[in-house]
């Protein structure tokens, strides 16, 4: 099976060098890369270290080697005499003597906040080997990107440490790599990273506050190829950064973008990554729109007193019949809180059995569950809902959601839908016009497509229309080491994006204040969800 991967291998033969013709090592295998059709060839300075003695036979006879090289993307350029040309780069990352081509892997990587996911992948099959998963050593300065920010501000030394607990987490994730499958991914010819527009600045030593600040101007949104070594990630082959189309459209959108080429498509299609923030694109072949903005972090469950992220003992999974609750939780433990898809699965079914209504209000007769408690905060009672009695939680106290808990969420779920409606606005398209759409983010993985409809987070869409992808940065990247011709899609991509400010736009505060209802204030473009309530005699519709 031909794979026209990014990196690749090829088989040559050297012989031994004549006094009568003393061409260099390097010159010597030009040649021969040449007559196999090879241009514009570079040797950066490690592997020119490695050639000799190795590549300089003792006897007349020739010896096979094996030359990686990984290939860069296309560049025009202006010739002598006015003309364009095209100029592809092919970088020679090693030389081995043998033939060494049966063994030829590639890394991808989805560069987060949090974590940090390493894919090994055999460039010869296209066959994904072996997946881990890294905590995010940034996280010791600050949980949240901004407080990284600001460390960033002191100055260069602080912008160091950043980048050397980014290339400890790097260094781990290959250590674990070898570990698990006896490959050294310092082997590899090449590595694609894939993550935000910070992220990628504390990769690179640069001021992320150019990302956050007026007039958000980055200081690259496209860094391309680089050296490992350049990068000091302990990798001695070539690490090509996905681009970002803006500060808040980082590389990680434009990966997953490349994982479904929504540019090539005749249908109109969303896709929305959504997490502590969200970043949505719009479009088809014909156009590209995106925008992005902050869901917050109740999607992680970071709202509420008992809110967890998904991990043992989070309840994830929520239902209700009439006045009785029930649920699951991550392991089957006692619960210790509930993590985002949990929230959301409350939230729609206390919607539909009347617990709470469109505003979202707790409704203390519809079950003995909602009750009073006090609220240190504001020093006052307010209502909340139990979900866990103290005798069944891990915590030995009762597990509960309060009406503000409630009204945050609704803010949160109320940015994410204002987010599509605005870039739907900015296009002038109609829900009806909409193809298909595609999900990603690790809360689409878990959340109830339909408890998130039910509380008006996504479009009341023909459910055949959604498409949740487990991991599009990560997927994105892998596709690009598989096919080195996708980084003209990249070209493209980065060319057709056009990002909107949806805060900027005229109608933004009416449209915001219309969703935060459960699921809107426009119940005929939630008909699926008037139907369940109609169905369940909890709402009566004209």
């Amino acid at each position: 099976m031909y794979l026209n991967t990014l990196s690749e291998k090829i088989l040559i033969s050297l012989g031994y060098i004549e006094e009568n013709e003393p061409v260099s090592d390097q010159m010597r295998i030009e040649r021969v890369m040449k007559e196999k059709g090879y241009e514009n060839i570079v040797f950066p300075l490690k592997t020119l270290r490695k050639l000799y003695p190795l590549t300089r036979p003792e006897t007349g006879e020739s010896r096979e080697y094996t030359v990686s090289l990984v290939h860069k993307e296309e560049k025009c350029i202006m010739t002598a005499g006015g003309e364009k040309a095209i100029w592809r780069e092919v970088v020679v990352t090693d030389v081995e003597e043998g033939d060494t081509r049966g063994s030829h892997y590639g890394i991808a990587v989805d560069y987060g906040s949090t974590t940090v996911l390493f894919q090994l992948m055999n460039l010869n099959t296209g066959e994904s080997v072996y997946i881990c998963r890294e905590v995010n050593l940034q996280r010791q300065f600050g949980a949240d990107i901004l407080t990284r920010i600001i460390h960033g501000l002191g100055g260069p030394d602080q912008r160091r440490e950043l980048h050397d607990v980014t290339a400890e987490t790097f260094r781990n994730g290959f250590q674990n790599i070898q570990k698990h499958t006896g490959i050294d991914p310092r082997s590899c010819p090449a590595m694609v990273i894939s993550g935000n527009t910070t992220m990628i600045h504390f990769l690179l030593e640069l001021d992320a506050w150019t990302v956050f600040s007026s007039p958000y101007a980055p200081v690259t949104t496209n860094p391309g190829f680089h050296s490992g070594e350049e990068l000091r990630l302990d990798f001695p082959g070539q690490v090509y950064i996905m681009p970002s189309a803006s500060n808040y459209i980082g590389g990680d959108i434009i990966s997953g973008l490349l994982t479904i080429d929504l540019h090539k498509k005749e249908e109109i299609g969303v896709f929305f990554d959504i997490g502590t923030n969200g970043e949505l694109v719009l479009g088809n072949k014909e156009f590209l729109i995106a925008g992005a903005g902050a869901a917050g972090p109740a999607l992680e469950g970071d709202i509420s007193k008992y809110g967890t992220l998904a991990k043992t003992g989070a309840i994830d999974t929520v239902t209700i019949e009439g006045r009785k609750l029930y649920y699951t939780t991550i392991g089957q433990k006692n619960p210790l809180g509930i993590c985002g898809s949990g929230i959301i699965d409350l939230l729609a079914q206390m919607r539909l059995n009347g617990w709470i209504d469109i505003a979202g209000k707790l409704d203390p007769a519809a079950s003995d569950r909602i009750t009073l408690r006090y609220n240190e905060e504001k020093q006052t009672e307010e209502l909340v809902v139990v979900y866990a009695w103290a005798d069944e939680s891990a915590l030995g106290e009762d597990l509960y959601f309060s009406q503000t808990d409630i009204e945050q969420y609704i803010e949160t779920k109320a940015a994410a839908h204002i987010m599509i409606d605005c870039l739907l606005e900015a296009a002038g398209i109609t829900e009806e016009e909409i193809g298909h759409m595609y999900l990603s983010g690790a809360f689409c993985n878990y959340a109830n497509l339909e408890s998130a409809v039910t509380i008006g987070m996504f479009p009341d869409l023909d459910r055949s229309k959604y498409t949740v992808l487990p991991n599009s940065s990560l997927e994105g990247a892998g596709t690009l080491l598989l096919d080195r011709s996708r980084l003209e899609d990249i070209r493209l991509l980065m060319e057709q994006i056009y990002c909107v400010q949806f805060a900027s736009m005229p109608d933004f505060m009416i449209l915001m204040q219309a969703a935060k209802f459960i699921p809107h204030t426009d119940m005929t473009r939630y008909p699926s969800v008037a139907k369940r309530l109609q169905e369940m005699n909890r709402v009566k519709f004209q």
